[in-house]
Parts: structure tokens; sequence; C-alpha cells
């Protein structure tokens, strides 16, 4: 099956903030994975990365964010993200910071089933 369109689709839902449009590509057992030694590093299934979405929801400040493609390859796309943010820091407290990132996609049967995101250096 083609991904173009469900890249397209999915890309435009990150694009207009439509949460339940991006999630609708989600299979039930996707993994996430994060370059970085946190609990959220790897996360395996829909309910874990609802939980990792709302801890994110709930501690970020997003004041602008873009998304750029998606670029398409066999069975897998990116998405490059860049984001001016206010988050809590290591050491707890809140802080704005700009960065950028890539989120790679692997399709199967019109559904995510990984993301795996590689960060921008500052």
């Amino acid at each position: 099956m083609p991904i173009e369109q469900p890249a397209k689709d999915f890309t435009q839902a990150v694009k207009d903030d439509d949460t339940e449009g991006y999630q609708a590509f989600w299979s039930d057992d996707i993994v996430s994975l994060e370059p970085n030694d946190g609990p959220m590093s790897r996360v395996e299934g829909r309910a874990q990365l609802l939980e990792k979405h709302a801890w994110w929801f709930e501690n970020t400040e997003v004041h602008s964010a873009t998304t750029e493609g998606p670029f398409v390859f066999g069975d897998q796309f990116a998405v490059r993200y860049g984001m001016d943010v206010t988050m809590p820091n290591e050491q707890g407290e809140k802080e704005r910071a700009q960065f950028e990132e890539v989120g790679i996609y692997t399709v199967a049967d019109g559904k995510i089933v990984e993301e795996r995101f590689f960060y921008g250096q500052q």
C-alpha cells in the first residue's frame, strides 16, 4: 500500500494541531523512541503514547512550531519539526528553548507502527 497519502494526511493533521486526526494514524502497537535516557525514551502501545503526549501538553507551553514534510521513502516518511517552547529543564525549572527535530515514521497497513525522533544540535 502506498504511504504517500497517509503521510500527507498525518503531517497535515500535525500542522493543523488536530490531535484526534494524527492519533488516528497510530497503530495500537506503536513504538515511540526518543534519543534520551528519560522515562519516555521508549514507549510501547497507544496507551503509553497517550500518556507521553498528556505529559507534554501538561508541561509544555508552545510559543510557535513549524512542521515540514512529509519526505517519503519506501515504508517510511520523515517530518521536520521546529519549536519554540517553555518546559521543565533537567532541574525541573521552566526554561524557554528553541529546537529542531526530525521524526521518522514507519508505516504498515496504513498505520504508524514506529516513530523515532532525532534532535538537532543547538
